[in-house]
């Protein structure tokens, strides 16, 4: 271990990053679970999961499932608001949003009422509207899901998504050219900087993101081109999530939880 953190030291000094002590982590405790997919959790410790494609939310009191056998495969969620969640089934171009009980408030599928838009990138906008980005068109816009109407704000995408991300007033992303930017509700594009090789990740703050490459997570600041490791124990894992101060490491059979301060 000690060797594959010196070699991931000279990757980031090479490549001109700077690296400053790495952060402390206080163990919660551990959710004994194995679902095929770990999702995230939010502030009220419900967790979220894909089973057989059946989407959960648990507690130690309660169980929430969410089943459509029609639309086949849960492409992503959106768990940015525990009372209206986003389902995107991107091979049926669908979208279902639940409430915090997990029963279906709205459900639209797009070959029927926009034959026309082929979503590629779902997440939640404010005032009943969807960050949309559009295939077809290669542009992002928002979609008002009562009047089921796409409104495009941006140009042409000229490099293909990686990852994306976003929340009521900013949808984020990463190119194939791992350049970061982010677009405000009115189609303003802010480049944000560069981000190093990595297999996920998640936006954190205004300024930070958390970066998973093999089996190191690191804190990556994109103003100050700066990366801490995080120094979790596991040896390896599949995934992990964020969310008010405490992080989730999922491995092949349960989710540990620690408590991560960030400076």
């Amino acid at each position: 271990m000690q060797n594959l953190f010196a070699i991931v030291f000279f990757l980031m000094t090479s490549l001109g990053f700077s690296q400053e002590k790495q952060l402390d982590l206080k163990f919660i405790g551990t959710e004994k679970i194995k679902p095929d997919t770990f999702v995230g959790k939010d502030a009220y410790a419900n967790t979220y999961s894909i089973t057989q494609n059946e989407f959960r939310k648990e507690n130690p009191q309660k169980k929430y499932v969410y089943r459509s056998l029609p639309l086949g495969k849960i492409h992503s969620v959106d768990l940015q608001n525990p009372l209206q969640i986003v389902l995107f089934y991107k091979i049926m171009n669908s979208v279902v949003l639940l409430d915090s009980q997990l029963n279906e408030t709205f459900k639209i599928n797009f070959s029927e009422s926009n034959p026309e838009l082929l979503p590629q990138q779902i997440g939640l906008a404010s005032q009943n509207r969807l960050w949309l980005f559009d295939l077809a068109t290669q542009k992002l816009g928002l979609y008002d899901f009562q009047k089921q109407v796409f409104n495009p704000i941006t140009v042409i995408f000229e490099h293909p998504i990686l990852f994306s991300q976003s929340d009521y007033n900013y949808f984020y992303w990463v190119d194939d050219q791992h350049k970061l930017f982010a677009c405000n509700l009115f189609g303003k594009i802010n480049f944000l900087g560069e981000v190093p090789n990595f297999d996920s990740m998640q936006i954190i703050s205004s300024k930070e993101i958390l970066l998973k490459k093999g089996s190191i997570l690191t804190l990556w600041d994109w103003e100050k081109q700066t990366s801490q490791i995080v120094p979790i124990p596991e040896k390896s894992f599949q995934s992990f999530y964020y969310k008010e101060q405490i992080l989730s490491i999922f491995t092949d059979n349960e989710i540990r939880n620690y408590k991560l301060i960030l400076p």
